[in-house]
């Protein structure tokens, strides 16, 4: 008799994929202790951006082959071992003393996390279907979002014992493995018999408009998050202490659509692709045509709500034309493209600030958001659901079958 996942398996997959959010988050608050703490290194490179740059790197790199071995090797030992890895190389730099060494160690936790990620992703795929899958996808991205604020309010707590004490929170990878091995059992990933004439898996090179458009969804994704500090400087005095809580009111939007998405089901994932989009460069509009902080806090968080939204969307589609056989790949492929959009955003936003008027590459992000929008509506028609069987999903191509 096959087992059926549940509640117990959805919170363990839950508060494992809150543990990527770490990498950066946890340690911004001391990123200035840490630099000082580090000074004394003679290294002809800043090696505290590389501290703080080197998991989302290794997550880039590593993702497509943490997603294989996911998918040869099983989902359940994979991710027992991750989070074992994560917890051990995570505390590591508490003790370490050579900052190569702390870069070491946060490359390999950028590895754990890949490899978190992709079993994470491919057990919501494998465990989950239909508005069941959704609702866990909604959950997953919302709860990230919103621990995002929590870990960074413990860095910074942390932080007053010193720069190394943050560090060993990473310990808590170790806690969560515990009731994973309990609740998390390697699912039958033996393809289901479809009955319909199309297909039950697409062509291995549909994934690829998809992790396009995850590239795309994550340039536009960090443009408040990264960039409102900017804005907001541009547009007179404040304080730190004032920007931190400009920021994070906007940010507020993250979740609350990541959140939505849950609600959302009745709507396809082109239209609502769209819609989200559409929110997101409405909210860049109304920052840029507004003038003063208010205008950017209201329209950072309208903004905040589209992008929310992104992340659930784009996870739902790939699931829906990844072949279970091969979800994890599809997961690892995934976080490669989200990532490497997270290390574009501020590199190609901070070109077109230089080009623009102030408030000038608000309104052309917010066009960029529209036509992104348009193009990935486009894309995504090409898979329309068939109708649904004891909460399963089939997926038929259009124009083949």
């Amino acid at each position: 008799m096959e087992r059926k996942a549940g509640t117990r398996q959805g919170l363990t997959i839950l508060v494992g994929s809150a543990l990527p959010v770490m990498g950066v988050v946890l340690l911004a608050p001391v990123a200035q202790n840490l630099r000082e703490g580090l000074a004394g290194a003679s290294l002809p490179f800043d090696v505290t951006s590389l501290v703080l740059t080197a998991p989302a790197l290794a997550i880039a790199l590593f993702s497509p082959l943490a997603g294989y071995i996911v998918d040869r090797v099983g989902r359940r030992p994979v991710l027992l071992s991750m989070l074992l890895l994560y917890g051990v190389v995570g505390m590591a730099p508490v003790l370490l003393s050579h900052p190569l060494a702390i870069v070491a160690a946060r490359f390999l936790l950028g590895i754990a996390e890949a490899g978190i990620l992709a079993a994470n992703f491919a057990l919501i795929g494998d465990y989950f279907r239909g508005e069941q899958r959704r609702r866990w996808i909604a959950y997953k991205s919302s709860v990230a979002a919103v621990m995002a604020t929590v870990f960074y309010i413990v860095g910074g707590f942390l932080g007053e014992w010193g720069w190394r004490a943050p560090f060993a929170f990473y310990g808590i990878g170790i806690l969560i493995a515990l009731p994973a091995a309990r609740y998390i059992f390697e699912p039958n990933r033996s393809p289901a018999i479809d009955t319909s004439p199309a297909p039950a898996a697409p062509p291995t090179g549909t994934v690829l408009p998809y992790l396009v458009i995850t590239l795309l969804c994550a340039i536009l994704f960090y443009i408040v998050p990264l960039q409102l500090g900017l804005f907001l400087e541009r547009r007179g005095e404040f304080t730190l202490t004032a920007i931190g809580v400009m920021i994070a009111l906007a940010g507020l939007g993250n979740p609350i659509g990541a959140l939505a998405f849950r609600f959302l089901s009745h709507i396809s994932l082109p239209v609502l692709m769209l819609a989200s989009a559409l929110l997101a460069g409405a909210g860049l509009m109304v920052a840029a045509m507004a003038p003063g902080a208010p205008a950017l806090v209201l329209g950072g968080f309208i903004n905040q709500v589209g992008c929310g939204l992104f992340v659930p969307i784009t996870v739902s589609s790939l699931l829906q034309v990844a072949p279970s056989e091969r979800r994890g790949t599809s997961g690892g492929a995934w976080s490669t493209a989200f990532f490497i959009g997270q290390f574009l955003s501020p590199l190609l936003v901070a070109a077109l600030i230089q080009r623009s008027a102030a408030g000038g590459e608000l309104l052309v992000l917010g066009l960029v958001n529209l036509a992104i929008g348009a193009v990935a509506y486009l894309a995504l028609r090409g898979v329309r659901r068939v109708g649904t069987s004891n909460e399963s999903t089939r997926v038929k191509i259009k124009g083949i079958g």
